[in-house]
């Protein structure tokens, strides 16, 4: 125990943490502000877009983030990864033109009879440019083991997101908090994009295929957690039932910040060691230790609070969110203890390809599950596939993890 905390404060992992606390706390506490000054047709419309447009956000960039991070710590100078890092930007702005115009296509046919949503969708497809530069600067900090800069872009994008989102939301609506949530990224990551004319650079071998597949793999995982809700919204087409659903998921997902945190931390390490058994055993080992008891007790205590919770921070309305969320808290104790951190390591040791297999399987039979459970059951149909299907996918990457482990020489 001494030595995991001491490897995780040398690499400033409590900057780390304390950044995805802090960020966390923003999120939840822009959601809970949204559900306050929000009536729930507008918070279940808005969610509804989030949840369609969180089918798009992995394909910004076209993966070109997700191959910085994996192949940038290998290169040998400073020089050569600023290079890489200029190519990665152009090549990703690029392909996410391509992502945008093929979102504005599909707008007409995403748009929600429960309420004209063309609008906020429309608004949303600047996100992918924004999304995509912001999470580069992010990860151009992380290689170069400048955790501190990567937490603090990470803390003042969440907390301006907070005041001037939900400053706006109560004032103008929900479009104006998306045209915020839209433009902060944009703001904060323009001073740091610098793009110059890169010279003929060697690419490493696999780049675009590693990033596409992590892309691919992102995108199925990101479903998980929102093809819940765009189901319930399409199936059962009551903005007041995805508002319900969404508040009792808000918790559950938000605390997946503490093993991400960690694995954050060590990400560029693990690259590193990506053919080292021992030190790949020895990391999934302590973190096993140290996280199923953290899960196991942080689980048990949101289970039996749920009552309490719902009601005091969501309000007497949202009362029927109680079963849903206690359904998602067993589900996210299969993520912290299997899903976050195998399914992390798997990518950074390059097997994104597996990891995309797995997600798009898992996210075929979301997809027939809810469809069957939300017409027999309603939207506690919809928690209990949610649930089941992160720790199916979780102790899926443990299985790959250890073959992967068993093939290393």
């Amino acid at each position: 125990m001494i030595d995991f905390l001491r490897n995780f404060k040398k690499r400033d992992g409590d900057y780390v943490l304390a950044s995805s606390l802090f960020t966390k706390i923003c999120s939840f506490s822009t959601s809970l502000v949204l559900i306050r000054v929000l009536n729930p047709e507008d918070f279940g419309v808005l969610s509804y877009v989030l949840s369609a447009l969180a089918f798009f956000i992995p394909f910004s960039g076209g993966g070109m983030q997700h191959a910085y991070l994996r192949f940038a710590p290998l290169l040998e100078s400073d020089s050569k990864r600023e290079e890489l890092f200029q190519y990665s930007t152009s090549r990703g702005l690029l392909l996410t033109a391509l992502s945008a115009t093929i979102l504005i296509a599909l707008t007409p046919w995403l748009n929600n009879p429960m309420g004209n949503t063309s609008s906020l969708l429309y608004c949303g497809v600047v996100y992918l440019f924004s999304f995509f530069l912001i999470e580069l600067v992010k990860i151009k900090y992380r290689v170069c083991f400048q955790n501190k800069k990567y937490a603090g872009v990470d803390a003042l994008a969440s907390f301006i997101i907070l005041i001037l989102g939900c400053g706006s939301a109560y004032f103008y609506g929900s479009l104006a908090y998306l045209v915020v949530l839209v433009t902060i990224p944009l703001i904060l990551a323009f001073p740091m994009i610098k793009l110059t004319l890169v010279q003929r650079i060697k690419i490493p071998r696999n780049y675009y295929s590693y990033g596409f597949w992590v892309g691919m793999g992102a995108v199925a995982s990101q479903l998980m957690y929102s093809l819940d809700v765009f189901l319930v919204a399409q199936l059962i087409q009551d903005s007041k039932q995805v508002a319900v659903y969404k508040s009792a998921s808000i918790i559950p997902l938000a605390l997946f910040f503490i093993p991400n945190s960690y694995i954050t931390t060590h990400y560029a390490d693990l690259a590193k060691h990506s053919v080292d058994k021992s030190y790949l055993t020895r990391f999934a080992k302590e973190y096993f230790k140290v996280f199923s008891l953290l899960a196991l007790v942080l689980g048990l205590f949101l289970f039996l609070m749920a009552d309490f919770i719902i009601v005091q921070l969501f309000g007497d309305v949202y009362v029927d969110a109680v079963p849903l969320f206690q359904v998602l808290v067993i589900g996210m104790v299969g993520a912290f203890v299997f899903r976050i951190p195998f399914g992390n390591l798997l990518a950074s040791v390059g097997k994104s390809n597996w990891n995309a297999f797995v997600a798009f399987v898992i996210l075929i039979l979301n997809g027939v599950l809810n469809f069957y459970a939300i017409h027999a059951w309603g939207i506690i149909g919809a928690a209990v596939v949610t649930s089941v299907l992160l720790w199916l996918s979780g102790l899926v990457s443990f299985v790959l993890f250890y073959c992967y482990l068993k093939r290393i020489n």
